[in-house]
């Protein structure tokens, strides 16, 4: 027997989360999957949709606050002109994506705990475990809190109603907890959260979109920004190219993603499924939110000489230039569905975290796994304070450089006959793929560095 087939072996007993899915079923959706590759990729698409979800898991994950307040910024502040951005972070993206759903479907290892096997316990158990997934998970959802809050206090007042921060942050932490905490619980826990997070996704387009019919879109314009790439020097704009280029590239993707689909319990026969929950679940649905958000402020901010600091500034203003009350409230409950799914992910991410950094075993029953989910919820005091861009930098920065160290164990494991076998990669655009995301990632910590020398532009 190889070293690999071992590893799956012992997935369930280093892993138990992966037992809330029965055998049977899985079995049954590799079938359904079968039936499918026969016929026309269109007609596929509703079988994808139906048995994915970690893809859409990690969308929901990487559309939060940061990735949205960087997005409008860019719109309010250089037009249509970035938003080729959209497809180099999440193109770049896809390729270590792909690599962690091999090592799911045909490893079946928890990829952290393999990652100490092969680097030592600093890379995988502090740099990737505690910094990476649970420290994200806490310090991220502050910013959370504080945009969820503010829109869950103006979509009240354009209705005459009062529901300040400082009351319905109660509320908001209550509804995001509860669904983190349902995850795990047998089958039906998983597919109610995958669900949310896909049917949030879905509202946020649909929210968005509409805004952008309301306010109006220069096509051609929108067309050069995405295709033609332009970069403006200055703070402000080396800035919004390091939110929106690191948002969605961080090593708590890869790994969330990876062990979702353990949790699904995915084998071999899946792989083409996670590929196609990849593009469909994850990919997609970043690019048309993000550029959807940007054309709207594009569209209403650019050129007007204003340009608001923080989302919940730029939420402020652009909702009366939407006009009427109906299309103030789709911004608003729209807007507010990227936060909340945020903070559901940020919980379970910073539970895999910490549990993966202290060796404990991931039952959803103990405190121990409660206790994790409910760390992030400290971002409560983010409903008493602004959310400031600088910090979502600083963060981003400095995870940039993590990522690239992280990255690079990730590479040599997916080349690694030892840990995949004859399922290692052999495709050279595959491996070139992987390597131009990990060097963006430390160019995007170098671009900081350089910046806030004055040493760029």
């Amino acid at each position: 027997m190889t070293e690999n087939s071992n590893a799956a072996t012992d997935t369930d007993l280093v892993f138990p989360l992966g037992e809330a899915t029965d055998p049977a079923q899985l079995d049954a959706e590799a079938d359904m999957l079968d039936a499918a590759r026969a016929r026309p990729f269109l007609l596929r698409i509703p079988t994808y949709l139906k048995l994915g979800g970690p893809g859409f898991m990690g969308a929901a994950a990487t559309l939060g606050a940061g990735t949205l307040t960087s997005a409008m910024l860019s719109g309010a502040e250089f037009g249509y002109k970035m938003l080729w951005v959209s497809w180099l972070a999440i193109g770049s993206g896809v390729f270590m994506m792909a690599a962690m759903a091999r090592m799911t479907t045909h490893g079946r290892f928890p990829i952290i705990q393999k990652q100490r096997e092969r680097f030592g316990p600093f890379l995988s158990l502090f740099l990737t475990a505690f910094i990476a997934m649970f420290m994200v998970g806490v310090a991220f959802n502050f910013g959370q809190v504080a945009l969820g809050t503010h829109l869950m206090e103006e979509a009240a007042h354009v209705v005459g109603l009062s529901f300040p921060q400082e009351i319905n942050w109660i509320l908001y932490a209550a509804v995001t907890a509860w669904i983190s905490l349902s995850y795990g619980r047998g089958g039906t826990g998983v597919r109610f959260v995958e669900n949310f997070m896909k049917y949030s996704l879905l509202f946020m387009i649909l929210c968005f979109t509409a805004c952008l019919l309301v306010v109006g879109v220069d096509w051609g314009a929108a067309a050069r920004g995405f295709f033609i790439p332009w970069l403006p020097s200055g703070q402000l704009g080396i800035d919004l190219f390091i939110a929106a280029s690191a948002a969605a590239i961080g090593v708590a993707d890869w790994v969330f993603f990876q062990y979702a689909g353990l949790i699904k319990g995915w084998g071999k026969r899946h792989e083409g499924l996670a590929r196609v929950d990849i593009g469909m679940g994850f990919a997609l649905p970043f690019m048309l939110v993000y550029i959807v958000v940007v054309c709207v402020f594009a569209a209403t901010l650019f050129g007007t000489g204003e340009t608001p600091e923080t989302a919940t500034q730029l939420s402020a203003a652009l909702a009366p230039l939407l006009g009427e009350t109906v299309a103030q409230l789709a911004f608003l409950i729209g807007f507010l569905a990227v936060p909340i799914t945020s903070s559901v992910a940020l919980g379970l991410i910073s539970a895999i975290g910490l549990h993966e950094a202290l060796g404990w075993k991931p039952d959803v029953r103990s405190w121990r796994w409660k206790l994790a989910v409910l760390a992030p919820q400290i971002g409560l005091f983010g409903a008493f304070m602004p959310s400031p861009l600088w910090l979502i930098i600083i963060i981003a920065a400095f995870l940039s450089l993590t990522n690239n160290i992280v990255g690079w164990t990730f590479y040599l494991m997916a080349n690694d006959r030892k840990v995949l076998g004859e399922s290692r990669i052999k495709s050279r655009v595959w491996n070139l793929g992987i390597l131009v995301q990990v060097t963006l990632l430390n160019s995007v910590a170098i671009i900081w560095v350089f910046n806030r020398l004055e040493l760029w532009g």
